[in-house]
């Protein structure tokens, strides 16, 4: 999409907005000492422009270790995390990208996940920012240590054995985001086994955002629409899952605009399940 042709955050439907900042927000807020800019794709990215006074995070996924990425950090590892970013449980902390909101969302889920719900992404990420002529910065920015303690929200998080469960619960329904050749087991991404979680729902994640120069989440009408066409029904609990949780974790909260409450990310995903023969596939 066009910068000309955005939807303003106020006209999209969404059930909730305070989850998003403009970029004229955050241009007026940018020397703010309360806030931390994170800038969540690589460190290549980061290197070649980046928002000023933005820092990058060393692992966008938020996994254990940068070998094995399964599952979400420990409340120990998350504090130091944070604390490192400059981040205590007062600060207001906002994430972009340039990735369709991907790496943002995926820190919003696991602030919140942690119990820190002072979390925002910017609304058309870099592209936007950079499209409307903004001040750039190749400056690599860090923060002063501070202290984050978590808190750890179990309604964001699915394991293995509640989606097992969830197999054969009618009143939850699992939505499988990932691409079409992951989903029927013609790409294994590495792992043992390829297919999906018997009885899941499919649409890729790429279908929620606009696309072009600038990629914005589509409206809520334009979701609601996508969703009808796969039998997704807003009244069940929804659990949303891909490889390792960082495309689930977007779409989690594309369902969260809509207005459903009761969605949970599994976070090990495919990568786990897969792995795991006692787990049933299609």
């Amino acid at each position: 999409m066009t910068k000309d042709k955005i939807v303003p955050i106020a006209k999209r439907g969404y059930s909730r907005t305070d989850i998003f900042v403009t970029t004229k927000w955050l241009e007026e807020h940018i020397n703010d000492p309360k806030i931390r800019i994170l800038d969540t794709d690589s460190i290549e990215l980061y290197d070649e422009g980046h928002i000023p006074n933005a820092a990058n995070v060393k692992d966008n996924y938020f996994k254990t270790s940068l070998e094995n990425r399964t599952h979400v950090q420990s409340s120990e590892q998350f504090n130091n995390t944070m604390s490192n970013l400059g981040i205590s449980n007062d600060t207001l902390v906002i994430g972009y990208d340039r990735s369709a909101l991907l790496y943002s969302l995926r820190l919003l889920w696991t602030l919140n996940y942690f119990g820190h719900s002072k979390v925002k992404i910017l609304d058309g990420g870099y592209q936007k920012w950079i499209s409307e002529g903004r001040s750039t910065s190749k400056e690599q920015n860090t923060y002063n240590n501070d202290e984050f303690r978590s808190k750890i929200n179990k309604d964001f998080i699915a394991s293995n054995k509640h989606v097992l469960n969830s197999i054969y619960d009618q009143k939850t329904q699992i939505l499988d985001v990932r691409s079409d050749s992951e989903w029927n087991g013609t790409n294994k991404r590495g792992g043992p086994r390829g297919g999906h979680i018997p009885g899941a729902l499919h649409l890729e994640w790429i279908n929620f955002h606009t696309g072009g120069d600038v990629p914005i989440l589509k409206t809520a009408n334009e979701i609601r629409s996508l969703l009808n066409q796969i039998n997704f029904s807003p009244e069940k609990n929804t659990i949303t899952y891909c490889q390792g949780g960082i495309r689930a974790a977007h779409v989690f909260w594309v369902l969260k605009l809509i207005g459903l409450d009761n969605v949970k990310n599994y976070d090990g995903s495919w990568r786990e399940w897969g792995a795991d023969f006692s787990c049933p596939i299609e």
